[in-house]
């Protein structure tokens, strides 16, 4: 049985400080929630490895997704579709030193709506909203987050 794909174009920055323009293959409809299926899905999925199209030569990759350190979204990206999510802004340092300001959405319960508890329970890769363009990023590769203004 086939599932219908389409592409979503990301920038993936890996550990080893290499980047790659690629096409994220992703169903119309996703397991988990109603609507089509994000690279979010895609990456906190119990995968290892992902095929993705790398958009310089057409040619399709098993990339192994524990060395992506952050995604690069293109800038029209919107801001979550949950009209009840809070905004928690924060200042995120990596490991290699790169430091980015942004927003986490969350819709945690009321009494777990603290930086720290966004950071225990979520998964592994979460996104950071920002105006030019939004970032999901890999929790293993994080060193700081601290509260921004």
């Amino acid at each position: 049985m086939k599932v219908e794909k389409f592409k979503q174009k990301a920038t993936i920055c890996f550990s080893t400080e290499g980047s790659l323009d690629v096409h994220f293959f992703l169903a119309y409809h996703a397991e988990n929630h109603p609507g089509a299926e994000t690279i979010l899905d895609v990456l906190n999925s119990e995968k290892t490895f992902i095929p993705l199209e790398d958009i310089l030569t057409d040619e399709i990759l098993l990339i192994g997704k524990t060395e992506i350190m952050y995604l690069s979204l293109p800038s029209g990206e919107s801001f979550p579709d949950n009209l009840e999510a809070v905004a928690i802004p924060a200042k995120v340092e990596l490991l290699n030193g790169e430091i980015m300001e942004g927003k986490f959405f969350t819709d945690l319960p009321p009494d777990k709506l603290r930086l720290s508890d966004f950071l225990n329970y979520t998964p592994q890769y979460i996104s950071l909203w920002r105006d030019q363009n939004s970032l999901i990023l890999n929790k293993g590769y994080i060193l700081s987050v601290k509260q921004a203004d």
